[in-house]
């Protein structure tokens, strides 16, 4: 990158970091926000320095995509009592390994939050980067909610983004708060069988690296290997009642990435020998007519402290059962 590309970035940073901090009381997340015209614009030259644009370009088209190699992987997880941990906003730590040095920046391209890090939405003392100067869906503040249910049936059968695929996921999830109200999150009618900034490997993918320094998915969560993942689009749902849909849904099952006191860990303190899985509504949609993300609070009808309204679920479900096996 040339100097003058890299100063144009962080002018585009500064100017999206002063749109966050102006949209802070309104909205929990770095996200578009309600931004003017011009801010818009800053933002999507952001999108469009997101790292897989042009392997997305090569297989948007693609109608006959080839098979997993070895043949197609079915997955069954399953929990059935035991609580379930919820992220609550929070000012994510930022890890050096992924992100960088204020001297060398890293993981800032793409749809803020959910794909890159902008270097001025980002903390600095001493010389290091330190947290993420807004609330995000990632972080060390969480609750834990009861009566955690989770139930997938799912096949990996496409190995790439295409424009058909021959995975599938029947995904519910459901767990109650402290006054007995019911969440619920349902998917996958249809699955994201093409990625709108990074790869969804037709919608299933298994047995591959995400997140973090792998730039699939969000930079604010580790890197970490993932048995099973899904992107698709489902509802949300309170107490029976639909509150959102469609929504994107995303689903994983991850190595451990937590660490004492809940904290969501560095790519150092991942534990690999052991699991969990997390799903996640986030506070987005994808825009698949101009490519990236657009910001778009989730309906959850779950109230924080401060009496506002939790705009995602981020929930970790520990107590499973997995099976898994070749077609």
């Amino acid at each position: 990158m040339t100097r003058n590309k890299l100063a144009v970035l962080l002018s585009f940073a500064v100017l999206l970091a002063v749109g966050c901090s102006q949209a802070a009381p309104k909205q929990h997340g770095m996200g578009m926000g309600h931004h003017s015209p011009e801010m818009q614009k800053k933002i999507m030259m952001l999108q469009k320095m997101a790292p897989y644009r042009g392997y997305l370009a090569a297989h948007k088209g693609v109608r006959r995509p080839q098979s997993l190699l070895g043949g197609a992987v079915k997955v069954s997880i399953k929990q059935d009592k035991g609580g379930v941990f919820v992220a609550l906003p929070d000012n994510r730590r930022l890890d050096e390994d992924v992100v960088g040095t204020p001297q060398m920046p890293r993981a800032f391209g793409g749809t803020p939050g959910i794909d890159g890090v902008p270097p001025m939405v980002r903390g600095v003392a001493n010389g290091h980067y330190t947290k993420v100067m807004k609330k995000t869906p990632f972080g060390d503040k969480f609750i834990v909610m009861r009566n955690g249910k989770l139930h997938i049936e799912a096949v990996d059968r496409t190995a790439t983004d295409a424009a058909v695929s021959g995975d599938s996921v029947r995904f519910r999830a459901s767990w109650q708060d402290k006054a007995g109200n019911t969440y619920e999150v349902r998917c996958c009618k249809m699955l994201a069988v093409h990625g709108a900034e990074f790869p969804t490997f037709g919608g299933v993918v298994t047995n591959h690296i995400l997140h973090g320094s792998s730039r699939i998915g969000t930079a604010l969560m580790p890197t970490e290997f993932t048995y099973f993942a899904f992107w698709g689009m489902g509802s949300v749902l309170k107490n029976g009642k639909v509150m959102a849909q469609p929504r994107l849904i995303h689903g994983m099952l991850t190595e451990y990435v937590r660490k004492a006191g809940y904290k969501l860990a560095f790519d150092r303190e991942v534990t690999p020998t052991k699991l969990h899985f997390h799903l996640m509504v986030p506070p987005m949609m994808p825009n698949m007519k101009q490519g990236g993300f657009k910001h778009l609070p989730v309906k959850t009808g779950f109230k924080l402290p401060n009496g506002m309204e939790l705009p995602f679920w981020h929930v970790m479900f520990e107590n499973l059962e997995v099976r898994s096996t070749r077609e």
